[in-house]
């Protein structure tokens, strides 16, 4: 016995809506040809109920009715696409709610795990260094992605922040060890080039946030002996920070959508990490509240993908127009 697939919810939506528009047509269409067929009797009835010698009164009729079946024709439409579009967002609300909890799955198991081993008497000095190291290291994880959580909703609130002058080359220089205790290095090689004296308005977290969310990307996609770089450096009245990395880099046919909230990279990259759809989001968002722009490349005969970041100096006056996520393919 053959099987029979359901239609899904948006193919029956979809269906609902073509017989909607094709009675309203039809009705349309009957609406013009009974004006037209009897067009003289409507101008007949008008004369004889005082309307006066109007010999296209039935005209009149026929373009008004034709006019509301039109907005009922646009009415549809409107609620089709504001339909399907919510039923998008609710189902990348669903995969994000899977993602996180996945994401959160691995790190509470490793730390329980390794939390288990340390009760036992028989550990070692090094061993308990060792395994205390790696719930250090769980935790940051789940820390991060609770920050990116907290950061995502306050941006989606529209609430910002306070902006401060940041010396650059000071905050690379105290960001810089951090990221060995948060990331995993030991199979790549991570490089900084910070060749800048210049200051921005930002405050430290949220520039913390912009760099751990894409040093964290560019790690995800990068195979063991690949190499993640970070350069800064001054580009007239603005500072350009960018990282790029020596990975798969990224479709061309997802650079436009990157930057999307609950965005992820498709099906063709599986195996890496999940994520949650919100680090390029957040990144996006971070930057132009710093009165930043953002934009990806990849692909041009280069390897992996690169991620370069405006940001105007302390003083200088703001650019006119945040580009939105420019991104080249």
């Amino acid at each position: 016995m053959p099987i029979i697939r359901r239609p899904t919810p948006s193919v029956l939506i979809v269906l609902i809506y073509l017989l909607a528009l094709a009675m309203t047509t039809a009705l349309l269409v009957f609406w013009v040809l009974v004006v037209q067929r009897f067009g003289g009797e409507i101008n007949q009835l008008i004369a004889r109920l005082g309307g006066g010698e109007w010999s296209h009164f039935h005209l009149f009729i026929q373009s008004t009715g034709a006019g509301l079946f039109f907005l009922v024709i646009v009415a549809l439409t409107y609620l089709l696409a504001m339909t399907l579009s919510e039923r998008r967002y609710t189902r990348k609300q669903v995969d994000f709610l899977s993602n996180v909890t996945h994401e959160l799955k691995s790190p509470v198991a490793a730390i329980k795990l390794h939390a288990q081993t340390l009760q036992q008497s028989d550990v070692s000095a090094e061993e308990r260094a060792t395994f205390t190291g790696y719930i250090v290291h769980e935790a940051d994880r789940i820390g991060a992605l609770v920050e990116n959580l907290l950061t995502g909703s306050r941006l989606a609130a529209g609430r910002g922040e306070r902006l401060r002058s940041l010396d650059l080359r000071a905050f690379f220089s105290a960001y810089r060890p951090t990221l060995y205790r948060r990331f995993d290095l030991s199979n790549l090689e991570l490089r900084f080039a910070i060749d800048t004296h210049a200051a921005v308005m930002a405050t430290r977290g949220g520039l913390e946030r912009v760099m751990d969310n894409l040093i964290d990307n560019a790690l995800r996609f990068t195979k063991p002996g690949g190499s993640v770089d970070c350069t800064v450096h001054d580009v007239g009245q603005s500072v350009e920070i960018v990282v790029s990395d020596t990975g798969i880099g990224i479709p061309r046919r997802e650079l436009s959508r990157i930057f999307d909230r609950f965005y992820r990279l498709g099906r063709d990259l599986a195996g890496q990490r999940i994520g949650t759809g919100l680090g390029l989001a957040i990144v996006r968002g971070l930057v132009e509240e710093m009165r930043g722009t953002i934009r990806a490349v990849s692909g041009h005969g280069e390897p992996g993908s690169r991620f370069e970041i405006r940001l105007p100096r302390a003083g200088a006056p703001a650019q006119s127009k945040a580009r939105e996520s420019d991104a080249l393919g």
